[in-house]
């Protein structure tokens, strides 16, 4: 029987050393899979660190992008101002003296209509020494037309045109059905602007439906 016992405690040995080893194997593993936890934390919390300030900088990016794009833009409209002010500034620095050429202008326009309601004979030895006079006179009108208005002096819209109270000076009026809308039929004197502005109002007969 004791043989036998001592037999038995021989075998159980082994298992006792084999059941130590897994708690230690199994420490060792728990051990290992914290470290390896504290290692993939560390890694995250890096990666987040990044994230984080990758996402400040591109904020930072698009705001000073925002900034440049109304810095240009306001660089630009200064300019177009300035070029406007500078064109403005050479166009009505000669407003007064437009004015002064109005009435030569009126002179020109009166010219040039007693020429075309003329009835004389140009083919008369009289006739043809006033055509040279005639031609001459609308070659200054001509010349002098496209000088005031290389230099900004336009003609309103005169005879047939809309009536514009901005434009025409209304001194006659003439009540007729035929008309759908309030018309210029006669201009007794022309308007004339320089730029947008007015340097005179024509002075017409307006023809109204009511």
């Amino acid at each position: 029987m004791i043989l036998n016992n001592k037999v038995k405690l021989s075998a159980e040995e082994p298992t006792s050393e084999s059941s130590s080893d897994k708690k230690e194997n199994s420490a060792n593993n728990e051990t290992n899979l914290n470290g390896a936890s504290q290692v993939l934390s560390e890694e995250a919390a890096k990666i987040a660190a990044l994230e984080a300030e990758c996402t400040a900088t591109q904020a930072k990016l698009a705001e000073t992008h925002d900034r440049m794009l109304r810095i240009a833009a306001d660089f630009e409209n200064t300019r177009k101002r300035m070029e406007k002010e500078k064109q403005d500034s050479r166009i009505y620095s000669i407003q007064e003296f437009a004015k002064d050429l109005l009435p030569v202008i009126d002179a020109f326009d009166k010219a040039m209509s007693a020429i075309e309601q003329s009835q004389i004979n140009f083919e008369t030895e009289e006739g043809k020494k006033v055509a040279g006079i005639v031609e001459g006179v609308q070659l200054v009108s001509k010349v002098f037309q496209d000088t005031v208005k290389k230099h900004g002096i336009e003609r309103l819209p005169g005879k047939d045109a809309p009536f514009n109270p901005a434009f025409h000076n209304a001194i006659a009026k003439i009540v007729d059905p035929i008309y759908t809308q309030e018309t210029v039929i006669d201009e007794f004197m022309a308007g004339y602007k320089i730029g947008d502005r007015i340097l005179r109002t024509a002075m017409v007969r307006v023809g109204s439906p009511d």
